[in-house]
């Protein structure tokens, strides 16, 4: 890449981290805010309904607000199911050792691992508050069984309706898209000036470069999950399917670096698949689905078949490797094919621009 190329990366790179540290002191000091707003909140309705033990509807509210939506939701309905088996379990514990903290014990033998085998641990702590007052009251009738699950819908509630609003994702997943494909131009644009310089050994492109392409795929991958786990009604999976493509095409991209690092010498071919590949870096991009570079990967391919066969042996295998890095390009352009032709129309229109 050039100077100036990589004087505006770094300086597009800086930014985002910038702005990542930023989105997660945001998303730090805006919990913070939703837990102590919350469990006021919380509080004060409880206390407007007279329930008794109001207290514990914003200690409900803390324990609901999560780092995403969907979290929060699954959480929130785990303690509701919990809520239906304490208010089965524990009749039978008071029944069997009276109003007693000795009722307690053999209410959590029995509610713990029901709660662990049906996958809703979260449930434990909360509903095992609930049942301290029942145990307080010494009594669990309708109307203790009311004060409790109103306490539970309260606190839930509010920790629900505070946590629909969570920053969106999408802008840093485009980001972390544009960062990813800029640096895969790079190390094709790299890749191909290697290969096509004069000069005995094949392409040395090095490994901090694809160290770096790394990095950004995880991160990227990692922003795709929380924008899925944040939105729950929008379709997000055109955003983990691109970062599965761009992983895959990375594997094959480190194939194609040992394959060119393997060449003794180059052939006469290899400023051919060089021209190739910087076609492949100048039009890499989200929206091509890779059809006119298939075509041009073909021609190459029977260009390179129609001359005649090497004589010395270091000649034959550096021919080898440089077609066998040529197949590996049209697998890392088929995927990008039935990527794009795997969409729908309202994808494209959606995350392409495109009707």
């Amino acid at each position: 890449c050039s100077s100036d190329l990589m004087t505006d990366n770094g300086r597009q790179c800086q930014s985002e981290i910038y702005r990542e540290v930023y989105m997660q002191r945001y998303g730090r000091f805006l919990k913070i805010l939703k837990i102590a707003v919350g469990s006021l909140l919380a509080m004060a309705a409880a206390q407007a309904l007279g329930l008794r033990y109001s207290s514990s509807a914003g200690v409900i509210t803390l324990l609901s607000i999560q780092d995403t939506k969907r979290e929060t939701l699954r959480v929130t309905a785990g303690r509701l199911l919990a809520f239906l088996a304490a208010m089965v379990l524990g009749p039978v514990s008071f029944a069997l050792a009276g109003y007693r903290p000795l009722a307690m014990g053999i209410f959590l033998l029995m509610f713990t691992p029901l709660c662990m085998k049906w996958g809703i641990q979260e449930g434990i702590s909360v509903n095992t508050v609930l049942m301290t007052h029942i145990l307080a009251e010494g009594s669990m009738g309708m109307a203790d069984i009311a004060n409790e699950a109103l306490l539970l819908f309260v606190g839930t509630g509010m920790g629900v309706l505070l946590n629909l609003y969570i920053p969106g994702s999408g802008a840093a997943i485009r980001s972390a898209q544009r960062e990813i494909e800029e640096k895969f131009i790079c190390l094709l644009s790299q890749m191909a000036s290697e290969l096509g310089e004069p000069g005995e050994n094949g392409a040395r492109t090095g490994g901090h470069g694809f160290q770096a392409l790394e990095q950004a795929l995880e991160q990227g991958e990692r922003r795709a999950y929380e924008g899925m786990e944040n939105s729950l009604l929008a379709d997000t999976r055109y955003y983990l399917g691109y970062m599965g493509l761009r992983k895959n095409q990375f594997a094959i991209l480190c194939r194609m670096r040992d394959c060119f690092s393997r060449m003794e010498s180059k052939p006469d071919q290899a400023s051919v698949v060089a021209s190739l590949l910087e076609s492949v870096s100048g039009s890499f991009h989200e929206r091509n689905n890779a059809l006119g570079l298939l075509d041009e990967l073909e021609q190459v391919k029977l260009q390179m078949k129609a001359q005649p066969l090497p004589v010395h042996r270091q000649e034959f295998e550096s021919r080898a490797l440089l077609y066998l890095s040529l197949l590996e390009l049209e697998q890392f352009l088929v995927l990008k094919k039935e990527f794009a032709l795997g969409l729908s129309r309202e994808e494209i229109r959606r995350f392409w621009g495109q009707a």
